[in-house]
């Protein structure tokens, strides 16, 4: 929204450090992933990839972007590699985790444009203004007359001692329908959260062996996942 700008900025900006870091991470253990087979005697590629974590931090990275490269090349357009490649690596997190948690708490509003600002109010009046010459004329009634003014101050003060009853309130229709949409909202964030604290404390509980076969079964799941779509999105843009 509007009123957080600078909240969402400093988020998106923290989430671009960080996919710098994470892609100097990748390098670093690709590099030694490498330095450390050649170390214990691999002398082929297949022998490189013998390593699991290597193999899978490997094949996601090739799978994503060894694939936008393949695809830009195929399609003649390279030129958005050399542009805008750094810029989108850095905004990539932020589309994923920021406008993510932005879209699960608003999926009560599914509106678009300009959500209603179109509505004329009605609180105060409307004024109608008739055009004439290239010009707006309004009319406007004003007491000019003393009885005039004292009439409709005393009519005001009457009306500010009557006392109003209060009527129960009901909830019509569109209201019931904004509440439903609302609690949805609110039961899906709910869930969400709960799913989310559900995955972490599966995967990081226990030690020793079974906290690393975990982590590992998960990393694997993940990468694996990562390349299974970039395949899925590269070969429907290639039939397309």
């Amino acid at each position: 929204p509007t009123g957080s700008r600078l909240l969402y900025t400093a988020a998106m900006i923290f989430f671009a450090f960080l996919m710098i870091y994470m892609t100097f991470c990748a390098i670093w253990l690709t590099k030694l992933g490498i330095t450390n087979a050649i170390n214990n005697g691999a002398t082929s590629f297949s022998a490189i990839m013998n390593d699991e974590t290597f193999r899978n931090v490997i094949l996601s990275l090739a799978s994503t972007y060894g694939l936008y490269l393949i695809g830009s090349i195929l399609y003649l357009e390279p030129w958005h590699m050399l542009t805008s490649f750094i810029q989108y690596l850095c905004m990539m997190p932020s589309y994923v985790n920021v406008l993510n948690v932005y879209a699960f708490c608003n999926t009560h509003d599914v509106s678009w444009g300009t959500k209603g600002d179109t509505i004329e109010k009605m609180d105060l009046g409307a004024v109608k203004a008739t055009t004439t010459a290239g010009s707006a004329e309004v009319t406007v009634q004003v007491p000019i007359e003393e009885k005039d003014i004292n009439e409709g101050y005393q009519l005001a003060l009457d009306a500010l001692l009557e006392r109003t009853e209060e009527k129960p309130q009901k909830r019509d229709a569109k209201t019931k329908q904004e509440d439903y949409y609302k609690a949805f909202r609110t039961r899906l964030v709910i869930l969400w959260c709960a799913s989310n604290a559900l995955l972490v404390s599966i995967v990081t509980y226990g030690s020793g062996s079974t906290y690393d076969t975990r982590t590992k079964a998960y990393l694997a799941f993940v990468l694996w996942s990562v390349a299974f779509l970039s395949f899925v999105r590269f070969a429907g843009s290639v039939i397309y």
